[in-house]
């Protein structure tokens, strides 16, 4: 809602980007660049070296996208993201469904899943092995997971797992666990999909991340806060 995409550095926060075109979910590309999922100017975009904003997906079919929600980066270059249509009314979205995109290396862009209007594909994150996506829907609770293919194309949804209500931005361990921000804080889930615990915040969190010199220090956003928690277990 502030427009702004903010830089801890050390101890210190300074603005990155403002405008950032109302940014949420952003991501690094294989060349380190920032790629940002765009609700005001529904697309998904990338910094350049030179600190210019380049789209990298903003239609679909002839038709505008809803509003990009979080992006997930392959080895490959491939780029997964979600398209719910929280940063607009009803009346502005152009396609039939909200799901989730995948753009290629060479740049094409493919619907990978087309959920009815009714659901809320969130946050997305690719499994150690970069074999299955999960993908969070806000609207059920659930995170879904789906089998990658060789293609980078992806399978239909499965269950995965069930939080405690609202998933939205998540993280991945080199473990193998998967972090889930939720309406209960942020919910540790095993590989297998079965929930360890859950960390607890002053703020609802919408999104984490692993951070630090050696990727063990998790990150997470909860409304007006920055908040960080030591953890054992290295980020992927």
């Amino acid at each position: 809602p502030a427009n702004t995409i903010f830089q801890l550095d050390g101890e210190t926060i300074t603005t990155f980007r403002q405008p950032s075109g109302n940014a949420n979910g952003l991501g690094t590309d294989g060349d380190g660049l920032l790629l940002a999922a765009e609700h005001g100017n529904r697309r998904v975009s990338r910094t350049t070296a030179d600190g210019s904003v380049v789209s990298v997906a903003d239609s679909y079919e002839g038709m505008r996208l809803n509003s990009p929600n979080d992006v997930a980066v392959a080895d490959d270059g491939t780029i997964y993201f979600s398209d719910p249509p929280y940063g607009i009314s009803g009346g502005q979205q152009e396609l039939s469904f909200n799901g989730v995109f995948r753009v290629s290396p060479a740049g094409d862009l493919t619907a990978e899943w087309e959920g009815a209007r009714s659901s809320r594909p969130n946050g997305l994150v690719l499994s150690l092995d970069a074999s299955w996506l999960y993908v969070a829907d806000t609207a059920s609770g659930a995170v879904q997971a789906h089998q990658v293919g060789a293609d980078g194309a992806l399978g239909d949804p499965q269950a995965f797992a069930t939080t405690q209500g609202s998933p939205d931005g998540m993280a991945l361990d080199g473990h193998g666990n998967l972090y889930v921000t939720t309406a209960a804080g942020v919910e540790v889930f095993d590989p297998a999909g079965q929930r360890w615990g859950t960390i607890a915040f002053p703020e609802q969190p919408a999104n984490c991340g692993f951070g630090g010199a050696d990727r063990t220090v998790l990150y997470v956003t909860a409304r007006t806060g920055l908040y960080r928690v030591q953890m054992v277990v290295p980020g992927r």
